[in-house]
Order: structure tokens, then C-alpha cells, then sequence
């Protein structure tokens, strides 16, 4: 056969043709070489193998190298191998994007033990929290983890197994990561905030997880959205436990139910107040304070940035109706050591300012923010007033029952160097964006809800007094109009814009009649099995709603509680099972450990203790090589019961000493 010339634009075009298929053939042999790392190193550690992705791109990628013909009939068969290269690479696009995955984010990883302990920012219960319920409810969650991880494909995830041990905490886990058991187990340890040190616990964390379809709708119903019951169910308790708190002083006699709800209660967990009254509602939850960035007083948690912070008050009474609104707003300069005070103004509920002062910094200025603060070189010139002078006059003027308002308050508080318990953050209770992370500025809230215009000074920058009652306006606005106003997320209402009710009521609904957001959580039909220790159980009665519609089993012993956590692994789509390995509880598990007949599947149990004697499993452990050694046998049971495609949460709820923090560990089998 006679040879065909290329044209110039053919040949140019096999070239880039050749190039593509080149540099396809360049990926497709890294993702082979990706596949046989991981196959070894499953193989290493012992883990089951799965589906080899990759194996039949062997027929494609190191084969032969194909080169640009210069006949017409040699084009064409390099056409057509390209072409069955590209589809292989989309093949295996497609099978790629059919699984799940997790990865750390930055925020995750600076939260590793292997980081050295000065540079580690922990995580806290509530990203775990969040977590869980992202693998149940999606993009239903009104927290997703995204802060500090990544789960796409979460849908596809085939069971999700979340072990809790009690007894174990970061002191202990940098020991143990040097042991064999746990560097070959290629978990990683992250710090997480024990929830003790705010005066909660892990089982109050994880009864905000909705653990049933019909739990779920109950919510949604009931509070307009899933996020507005969370924050409902939320404890605001916690916040208190971390400030000095005098204790309640009996109530005063009142006609008032509201007033009868005020400070009367000896139980603080669950007082009337909390359902009847919208301004305590309204308060930010220890758990939002930590995630808007609030200063609080929280051990492990970058105790250097907070070691010259002060409190607003040396003790604080209990919150109640009748506490009284502070509205606070400052304006900031930058400096040689960052952003720092140079104006505050504080405005109570009468509108009447109470306290307005320039603030000369120590350091340097290298930078006034005029554009925004409005403060230039001559205002500052013949201050004296200082931050410390700011924070007397504060301490002395403020009650120590008072709730202070703001507009991401807690910047002021950061500038002001200064910690207060009781918060209404302007841009927290009102969103217009439908998005949590998404903040609307205070002159855009002040237009729409107010109907007028702040801010509007041009070069001569914002003025505080204007801010601090435009944002004590918008929160006496919120108190008159109800819960959900302003907040789109939970269902509110906008001015000018038509009500979601009758937005639901003309949208298309579905045979049974459920608009398309009930319609979406029915199809959230997830199972969840509970499996505790005895001494647990009260912690998890306090919460019938998180119990309903879940299978809960309750044992003595360590050893009865993971056999059933394990059934429940293959049998629900989310199992948690909680253990306490501290020495109490494990003295009281020994007392009938003679009589417990051992099961056949404790084989594994006893020989990762290195014992024949199957009673020594259940035996106190006397040191913490025991304890090592026990941990390690617990999480290796459950990790195994992990599915293929499942996610594997391991949480160990720290110590009672200072320091010792709780530890997770999260893993994509």
C-alpha cells in the first residue's frame, strides 16, 4: 500500500493527539502503581482485600508504546488506540468516584498526636458530632465536618461503627504510640477537647446525632428544621460550667410564670426557663461559642492565646430572663503584636451609652484601619486610657448576670481581651444566606430587618455607638417577632418576601402529601444499634428521644457489651458501643468474670493480649501496659466488624486530670 503524506494540520493534530494519550498512560500507570502500594500494604497489616480497580488496566498500560505513523492506515490505528486508552481512563474515573473517601483537612491534621504537643489545636466532641451525623442525614446536617474533614460519596458508606471508651485519654495514647498494636494499625490519633472540661460528656454530644427516620421528622416538625432542634436540645448548662458561677438563690415570689422560671430550679439541666424563655434561647451554646470562635476558658485548647484574658466578672450569677442587654462593639487597629483595641463603645437596653473611650495600644501602630474604625494618628495622640483601664471599668460596670449583644462578638471579646459566659450574637440568630458558614454584615441586616442604612460615613470610617444599638435593636427586633424570624436555616421570614409557609404550600408535593423537605428526610431511612455498659445507661435514659426508634442493649461486662457492639455492626447501618475501661468499672465487670462463658469469637480477643487464660481479659488492668494492650484488643474487634466502604470511629473520652484530653481516630475501610 502506497504511503499517505500528513498535511501540516494533520500531523499537528496526531501530535497533540499523541501527547494526550501519553500523559493518560502517565496516570494510569501511577494509579497501578497507587494499587499495588495499597494492596501491600493492606496485605501488612492484615486487612481483606478488595476489588483491584486497576486490574485490567494492566492490558493497556505498559503493553507497548504506540508512536505516530506516517501512513494514513497507521493514523488511523493509532486513533483507535487512544481512544481505547481514554475510555480505560474514564473507567476507571467512573469506579473511582463510586466509592467513599475520607481525608483530613488542615484543621484535622494540626490536631495529630504525632505533632508535637505545643503546636497540636485539638478538635472537639462536637466535630465528631458532626461527623456522625453528616454519615446519617448528608447535607440534612446543619454542622457539616467539612471544618476539618472530607466524606464525599457519603451515601455510599456501608456501615458507619463508632466505638466509645471511657478511661483513656491523650495522657495515655502518646505512650501508647510507640507499641507495635498501634503503629502497625495505621489509625490517626487526633486531640479532642474532652467535653468533661466544660462540665458535659460524650453521651450529651452524641444524643444530638438524629438516630432515626422518625426521630428525624419528629425534629423537623417540631422545631421548623433539624438545626433549630439541635440548637434546641442543646445544652446551654455547659456554658456556665466553664465560669466560675455562684450557686442559684432561691426564687423570688412572682405572679409571672415567665419571672417563676427565672433562678428556682435546683436541677439546672432541665428547667422550664430553657423551654419558655426566647432570650435564653437565643444564647450561644458552649458548643457554638467554641465553633464561632468565642475566647473560653477550656483546658488544651491553645492556653497561651487566653493566659492574659480576663473575666468580665470574678463570679457570675445564673442567667435568667430579666438579665439584662449590653450591646458592645470596638473597633480595632493593627499593631506590631496584630489586631488591638483603639475605640469601644457599650450601649444598654435603654439605648443610652454607658460607656464609650479611645484605647491607646503599647505597641507600635503600623497600620490605624481608618477606612473602618474611623480612628486616626492625631485621635489617639493625648489617649492615657488603656486596654487594662478598659477592662476595670468593664468589670465594674457590667452585672454579673448581664447577656452581652454583638455582631461577631467575639472579635470584640479577642480585642478587649476579655472572657464572658452569657452572648446574643447578631450574626449567629439572623442568616439570610442559608448557609451557617456564610456571615451577613450588620449594615445589610440593619437595611433589611431595620430599614435604614449604617455605615455610611465614607473615609471617616464606622462609628461604634451607631453599631452597638443598630445590633441591640436587631436582638430586641428577634425577642418581639419570635425564634425562626430572620433565619432563613430555621424556616424564618424575610420582609418584603413571601412567607415559607405558603412557598411550601405551592410546591409540588408528593403522593402522600409531604412537601419536598419532609419528603427528602423520609427517604433518610438508617437504623442504629446502641450497645452499653450498665454503669453508662443513666447517661443515655436522660435522652428518650435519642433512644427512640433504636435498638439499645445494656451489659456488665466489657466483654458482653463489644459482642453485642458487633452484632450490631452487621446489622444496623450505624452502631455505637460504649465501654468505661477505668478501674471502677473494670473491678466491677470482674466480680462475675468466673461464672461469664467465653465466646468462640474471643480467640482474637485473647491472643492480642498474649494470654491463653480467656479470664484475664476481663481481670483489672494493674499498669498501662495492660491497658494498652487491652485498648488495642477492643479496637481491633470492632475495626474488624468495620465493612468494606464503612467508616470506622474510634473516641476515647479522656481523663480526669488536666491535660489529658479526649482522642479520636477515623478511618475508611
Amino acid at each position: 500500500m502506497k504511503d499517505i503524506k500528513l498535511s501540516a494540520k494533520e500531523e499537528k493534530k496526531m501530535k497533540r493527539l499523541e501527547n494526550k494519550k501519553r500523559k493518560i498512560e502517565a496516570f494510569l500507570n501511577v494509579a497501578e502503581m497507587n494499587e499495588s502500594d495499597r494492596k501491600r500494604s493492606k496485605a501488612t497489616s492484615g486487612e481483606p482485600d478488595s476489588t483491584d480497580i486497576n486490574a485490567d488496566l494492566r492490558l493497556f498500560v505498559g503493553e507497548k508504546k504506540l508512536s505516530m505513523g506516517s501512513t494514513g492506515a497507521e493514523s488511523q490505528d493509532f486513533k483507535e488506540d487512544y481512544a481505547a486508552v481514554k475510555e480505560k481512563y474514564r473507567e476507571h474515573k467512573r469506579q473511582n468516584m463510586s466509592f467513599p473517601s475520607f481525608r483530613l483537612k488542615t484543621a484535622g491534621e494540626e490536631a495529630l498526636l504525632t505533632r508535637p504537643k505545643e503546636a497540636r489545636v485539638p478538635l472537639f466532641i462536637s466535630d465528631l458530632q458532626a461527623l456522625l451525623t453528616f454519615c446519617l442525614v448528608g447535607d440534612e446536617a446543619p454542622y457539616h465536618p467539612h471544618r476539618w474533614c472530607c466524606l464525599p460519596k457519603w451515601n455510599r458508606l456501608t456501615n458507619v461503627v463508632c466505638l466509645v471508651i471511657e478511661g483513656v485519654g491523650t495522657t495515655q495514647m502518646e505512650q501508647f504510640l510507640s507499641k507495635p498494636q498501634w503503629k502497625e494499625s495505621n489509625l490517626q490519633f487526633l486531640e479532642v477537647v474532652s467535653p468533661r472540661s466544660y462540665g458535659s460528656t460524650i453521651v450529651d454530644e452524641l444524643a444530638l446525632v438524629p438516630t432515626s427516620k422518625r426521630k428525624l421528622d419528629l425534629l423537623v416538625k417540631k422545631h421548623g428544621s433539624l438545626e433549630a432542634a439541635l440548637q434546641h436540645l442543646d445544652s446551654k448548662g455547659s456554658v456556665k460550667a466553664l465560669f466560675p458561677t455562684a450557686p442559684p438563690s432561691p426564687p423570688p415570689p412572682s405572679t409571672s410564670s415567665t419571672a417563676s422560671d427565672g433562678d428556682g430550679k435546683s436541677e439546672p439541666q432541665k428547667q422550664p426557663k430553657d423551654e419558655n424563655s426566647l432570650k435564653l434561647r437565643l444564647l450561644l451554646s458552649a458548643k457554638q461559642m467554641l465553633i464561632e470562635g468565642y475566647p473560653l476558658p477550656i483546658n488544651g485548647v491553645s492556653d497561651a492565646e487566653i493566659r492574659d484574658f480576663v473575666y468580665t466578672k470574678d463570679v457570675y450569677k445564673e442567667v435568667h430572663e430579666n438579665s439584662e442587654l449590653f450591646s458592645v462593639d470596638c473597633e480595632m487597629c493593627i499593631t506590631s503584636a496584630g489586631s488591638e483595641l483603639t475605640k469601644i463603645c457599650v450601649v444598654n437596653e435603654q439605648m443610652e451609652v454607658v460607656y464609650k473611650s479611645l484605647v491607646k495600644p503599647y505597641n507600635p501602630i503600623s497600620n490605624y484601619l481608618t477606612r473602618f474604625s474611623g480612628v486616626t494618628a492625631s485621635d489617639l495622640e493625648d489617649v492615657e486610657t488603656r486596654l487594662e483601664d478598659v477592662q476595670e471599668a468593664l468589670r465594674k460596670l457590667l452585672p454579673r448576670d448581664c447577656i452581652l449583644v454583638g455582631q461577631s462578638l467575639n472579635f470584640d471579646l479577642k480585642a478587649l481581651r476579655m472572657m464572658h459566659p452569657y452572648v446574643i450574637d447578631t450574626a449567629v440568630i439572623f442568616n439570610i444566606t442559608g448557609d451557617r458558614r456564610r456571615k451577613t454584615k450588620l449594615s445589610t441586616l440593619t437595611n433589611i430587618f431595620l430599614e435604614r442604612d449604617i455605615q455610611v460615613s465614607g473615609p471617616e470610617g464606622h462609628c461604634p455607638e451607631e453599631d452597638a444599638r443598630a445590633a441591640l435593636e436587631l436582638t430586641l427586633l428577634k425577642l418581639k417577632e419570635g425564634y425562626h424570624f430572620g433565619d432563613v436555616i430555621n424556616g424564618g421570614n424575610l420582609p418584603g418576601f413571601q412567607p415559607m409557609t405558603q412557598i411550601n404550600a405551592l410546591q409540588e408535593r408528593d403522593p402522600e402529601g409531604s412537601p419536598p423537605a419532609k419528603k427528602k428526610c423520609n427517604k433518610l431511612d438508617k437504623s442504629v444499634g446502641i450497645s452499653v455498659m450498665t454503669s453508662l445507661e443513666q447517661g443515655y435514659r436522660k435522652f428518650p428521644d435519642f433512644l427512640d426508634g433504636t435498638t439499645f442493649s445494656t451489659d456488665d461486662l466489657v466483654d458482653d457489651v463489644i459482642e453485642t457492639g458487633k452484632q450490631f455492626a452487621f446489622q444496623h447501618h450505624m452502631s455505637i458501643t460504649h465501654v468505661d475501661l477505668s478501674s471502677s468499672s473494670n473491678a466491677a465487670a470482674a466480680k462475675d468474670n468466673n461464672s461469664m462463658p467465653a465466646s468462640p469469637r474471643d480467640d482474637q480477643y485473647t491472643k492480642t493480649n498474649a494470654s491463653d487464660n480467656k479470664d484475664v481479659k476481663c481481670q483489672p488492668k494493674s499498669n498501662d501496659e495492660d491497658l494498652c494492650s487491652r485498648l488495642a484488643a477492643i479496637c481491633d474487634q470492632m475495626y474488624s466488624h468495620t465493612s468494606m466502604n464503612g467508616l470506622f470511629v474510634m473516641i476515647l473520652g479522656g481523663g480526669d486530670t488536666r491535660g489529658n484530653n479526649a482522642v479520636a481516630a477515623i478511618k475508611l475501610v
